[in-house]
């Protein structure tokens, strides 16, 4: 049912993503949100809104920070809600599971969830910085190489007020290790991207972090390099035979 609603999404987000500007789009309104994003004692909008028949999906979002320009942005196919695992493990400033917002005192960011696919490939992934009163998309991948399968926590990894987005792929786990009560998978380094309007992936930043809460076997997926993953929620370690 989730690959046929997932499917359905996609199709139609097509069709409406390569309609003529001349063409009025109709959207409905999904959720309106207000809360204090830039924590300046205002009441600001968060205007959720979709052009999509299926009901969990939606393509457009808008931006209002009271006094200021509303900012809105499209889908290039759609987003939809927030992971489960990922709303377990982070706290949400909104009220809401169709997106994930988190505030410091130097910026707020809005993540935008689409479903991941059978295969493993979600078909967009998308973060908002909010900064100095600006607006702005930052992150929004889809089809050039970058693909958010797991997305990790949204975090101040220096404490200065810079949240950064951590995100690996789906492990593969091949064996059993009862003497260590561990599953034995391949490497899945973690990315690390601090939040900016350039929002890079900064390598500095991954390794240290790799190093810290998982294991650092280089920049990139690697089959060959094993991993024993112990099961009572341990720190990561490189095996071998």
């Amino acid at each position: 049912m989730k690959k046929t609603a997932t499917l359905i999404c996609l199709v139609f987000a097509t069709v409406v993503y390569g309609q003529t500007a001349k063409k009025t789009v109709h959207f409905n309104l999904i959720k309106t949100i207000l809360t204090d994003i830039n924590d300046d004692g205002k009441i600001d909008t968060i205007t959720i809104s979709s052009s999509l028949k299926e009901k969990d999906c939606f393509n457009r979002i808008s931006i209002s920070l009271a006094g200021f320009k509303k900012q809105t942005f499209r889908a290039k196919y759609y987003w939809s809600a927030v992971d489960k695992l990922f709303l377990d493990s982070n706290k949400n400033a909104a009220n809401t599971k169709l997106l994930f917002l988190k505030k410091t005192d130097k910026h707020a960011v809005i993540l935008l969830f689409s479903e991941l696919d059978g295969a493993g490939y979600r078909g967009e992934f998308s973060m908002i910085n909010i900064e100095n009163n600006n607006i702005k998309m930052v992150f929004d991948h889809s089809d050039d190489g970058i693909d958010v399968e797991v997305p990790k926590k949204l975090a101040d990894l220096e404490n200065n007020g810079r949240l950064c987005f951590i995100y690996c792929g789906i492990g593969e786990f091949e064996s059993y290790s009862a003497k260590y009560n561990a599953d034995i998978g391949s490497y899945q380094p973690r990315f690390v991207y601090p939040v900016s309007d350039t929002c890079k992936l900064d390598k500095v930043l991954m390794k240290k972090y790799n190093e810290d809460h998982y294991v650092f076997a280089g920049y990139d997926y690697n089959d060959k390099v094993r991993i024993l993953y112990p099961r009572n929620g341990g720190k990561p370690r490189i095996w071998k035979k």
